[in-house]
């Protein structure tokens, strides 16, 4: 540029000597040398952080599709690079697993529904069967507070067969002795014999119901009657079913039973998976770069994408300013775009941020020391976030990732100087045409 206003300034200086405006004298000889020496020190040096320019990119995001869940891939509706709306399918896992889960949840919840209605009914029958143990411990103290007395009357039953027992045997020795002399006949000795067999086999039951009186009042554990510790069991138990029951009709949350909340959450998260099968857009967009067919097994895996989709509104211009001419740049300040994408043209933006940090400035996480910088290293560029604004004339959503150009950022220093990156720029616009490489 300095060449091109030095060549202008000659061609200027020939013409008013050709017309003898000025004389042809050393200083006018020397003048080109000067006005070099002026553009540099007055307008192209103060220039490099007046108005900085550097090279710029428009990047765009991809977001990587990964479903939410797993399985065959039974349709696919994107086709690459065809616009998409948000909410527009791409494509369809086969729902029938998911779809059987839901109707087993279904199943399952209105199962607990009525488990839960019935709890209620479940507490009283445990309070009645407590109501009943207690009733039963009661009657077998009883029962082991009269076992002494059952033994005493057993005994006594004893003694008094044993009594009639003697009675009969000496009524039969004596029928026998008569019968003998002929005194009774067959038919009173038979009658005797009768009533001698009837008393032992009353002896006997007396003996073995007192046996059995005895056995029931030794059956004791730690001195206290097996019957009432089966009885004090029993109640044990059903307390411990009242309270299971009792929990039971207790464990709510919000006013609803735990298995119940439960088997909804559960059928929520199943309906949530049946609805992932159809995976949708994210957003306004395309796809690219897709090779997802019918058939083929897809899986939740964020390590693996399936599909790349390129939203309308990820499109970011980014310029790379040099860190001696990054001084003055601060966000809001007006800038000038060309791209190679618009030869001829030059689209107006706006700073929208500045990078607090490159690739040279950033630790990465290391088992070893850092290295210490070096007198040979380089200095990297900082990024700098443009917008383009709204009387651009371009589509933001259209414009192409990777376009490549150059932005210059007119700042609030060296205003002289901005005019002469405006034409600088507006130069490089329509040489794209020239050199589009």
């Amino acid at each position: 540029m300095i060449v091109f206003l030095t060549l202008c300034y000659c061609g200027a200086l020939a013409l008013l000597v050709k017309f003898g405006v000025v004389k042809w004298t050393l200083w006018w000889k020397l003048s080109p040398l000067a006005w070099m020496w002026l553009l540099l020190v007055v307008f192209f040096i103060p220039m490099q952080w007046g108005a900085p320019a550097g090279p710029v990119n428009v990047y765009r995001g991809v977001v990587e599709i990964v479903p939410n869940v797993s399985g065959q891939v039974v349709e696919v509706q994107a086709k690459p690079l065809e616009p998409m709306k948000q909410g527009d399918v791409l494509f369809k896992i086969d729902p029938e697993p998911y779809d059987a889960e839901v109707r087993r949840l279904e199943a399952a919840l209105k199962e607990a529904e009525q488990a839960a209605e019935m709890l209620p009914a479940d507490l009283a029958a445990a309070k009645a069967s407590v109501a009943q143990s207690q009733a039963a411990l009661v009657y077998a103290k009883q029962q082991a507070q009269a076992l002494e007395s059952a033994l005493a009357a057993a005994e006594a039953a004893v003694a008094k067969c044993e009594a009639q027992l003697a009675l009969s045997q000496a009524n039969w020795n004596r029928a026998m002795q008569t019968f003998r002399n002929n005194a009774i006949s067959k038919e009173e000795l038979d009658t005797s014999q009768r009533n001698l067999e009837a008393a032992k086999a009353s002896v006997d039951e007396a003996k073995a119901q007192r046996d059995q009186a005895q056995i029931a009042l030794d059956s004791q554990v730690g001195g206290v009657n097996t019957t009432v510790i089966q009885a004090e069991e029993a109640l044990r138990a059903a307390q411990a079913a009242e309270t299971k029951a009792q929990l039971a009709v207790e464990s709510t949350i919000n006013g609803e039973n735990t298995t119940v909340s439960q088997l909804r959450a559960q059928l929520t998260t199943a309906k949530l998976n049946l609805d992932w099968t159809t995976v949708r857009a994210p957003s306004d967009g395309f796809v690219i770069g897709m090779s997802l067919r019918p058939g083929q097994r897809v899986a939740a895996v964020p390590v693996r994408s399936w599909m790349s989709f390129v939203p309308s509104e990820s499109t970011t211009l980014i310029a790379g300013i040099p860190q001696y001419a990054l001084r003055h740049v601060r966000p809001g300040q007006k800038t000038e775009v060309t791209l190679k994408l618009y030869p001829g043209r030059v689209l107006s933006a706006t700073v929208d941020d500045v990078a607090c940090i490159n690739t040279q400035g950033q630790l990465q996480p290391s088992g070893t020391v850092a290295a210490a910088p070096g007198a040979d290293q380089t200095a990297v560029p900082f990024v700098v976030r443009l917008r383009l604004d709204e009387d651009a004339d371009v589509d933001v959503a259209s414009l192409r990732g990777g376009a490549v150009g150059t932005a210059a950022i007119y700042t609030d220093k060296s205003r002289a100087s901005h005019l002469i990156r405006r034409v600088m720029i507006r130069m490089e616009a329509w040489m794209n045409y020239i050199v589009p490489w």
